[in-house]
Order: C-alpha cells, then structure tokens, then sequence
C-alpha cells in the first residue's frame, strides 16, 4: 500500500486550478457582454428619443404655413407664425439643368451655426411643443428652395428639423419638402 501513497503526485490541484481559470474566463466574458448590451441598448434609446424630438420639429414647423387644399393662403406663412422663412438668393438661369436644382438647393440646414451657439438661425420648440427628457430641446429650420422660372408663391419648402437625444452624441436630423400648385 505503501507504493500507491508514493506514485499519486498532486493530480488533483492542477485540475482544480484549471478548472478555476476556465471558470473565471467565462465569468468575465459574460459579464463583458451583458455590460456591451446595456451600452447598445442605451444607445438605441438616446437615437430613438432623438428621432422623436426630430419628428416634433419637423411638425412644429410644419404648423406655420397653410398647407390646406383649397386655402387662399395655400404655402403661405400662417398668420401669427413665429418661425421665419430663410430666402435663399436665385440665380437666374436661362435653362436649368439638373446640377442647376441641385446646386440650388438650400444649403443653411448644413452649417453648425445654425442650430446652436450665438448665430443660431432655427427656431427651438416652446410652451406646450416641448421635448421632455433630451439634452437639447429640438429645433426646425423652414427655407425656400427657389427653382429658377416659377412663380416665387410655388417656391417649395425645405423644412429640416433637429433632434438631440439622452446623450449629445445622439444627433437626428429630418428633411421634408413641401411643394405647392402645379408646376
């Protein structure tokens, strides 16, 4: 009996001790991944309450021109409007080209200054249109988009509303174009 005793040299504890890392290692791993789903998860909740805070502009916005068929007043700033409509300068062009509508197409939406520091342009909502729970209350923007040779009351309408989320970083900005009359 005495020989069995000698030849058993300590199996046990290496197993044990690799067990104990294969252990820890998937304890970390999961603990990784329920962390990076918490990270996805608050981030698809910033974007989404920046997409509605967007959604809120853009309708806010929408609100000050009559867009009712049939309204003398049809694409026309609503009476008592407080959001002013950015007029963008027309070149006249004999023919136009499809660079020419692109090159027109207001360009006010994209500058930085518009939206926030001391040049802010958009108008941010007030009263009962605001955004709870964002960093920054959304904003819209209404700018004419002149297409050379039509009539300037059948000018379309470029509205771009913006919205910021739970974080900063969380930034949705929405396009709509209204068009009036027949051209």
């Amino acid at each position: 009996m005495r020989n069995v005793a000698r030849s058993e040299q300590g199996f046990v504890l290496p197993i044990s001790l690799i067990f104990l890392v294969v252990m820890t290692l998937l304890a970390i791993t999961a603990i990784r991944k329920a962390t990076m789903d918490e990270k996805v998860g608050g981030n698809l909740r910033a974007q989404e309450a920046a997409f509605q805070a967007a959604e809120k502009a853009l309708r806010f916005c929408e609100r000050s021109i009559v867009l009712a068929t049939g309204d003398r007043n049809m694409c026309k700033q609503r009476a008592g409007a407080t959001i002013p409509i950015q007029d963008p300068k027309t070149v006249d062009l004999e023919l136009m080209t499809a660079k020419d509508i692109k090159d027109s197409f207001p360009k006010l939406w994209k500058d930085k200054a518009t939206w926030v520091g001391g040049g802010k342009i958009a108008t941010a909502l007030t009263g009962a249109d605001v955004q709870t729970g964002v960093v920054e209350q959304p904003s819209c923007l209404i700018e004419r988009w002149p297409l050379i040779g039509r009539e300037e009351r059948y000018y379309p309408y470029v509205i771009t509303a913006r919205g910021v989320g739970t974080t900063d970083t969380a930034v949705v900005y929405l396009q709509e174009i209204i068009r009036c009359g027949n051209y």
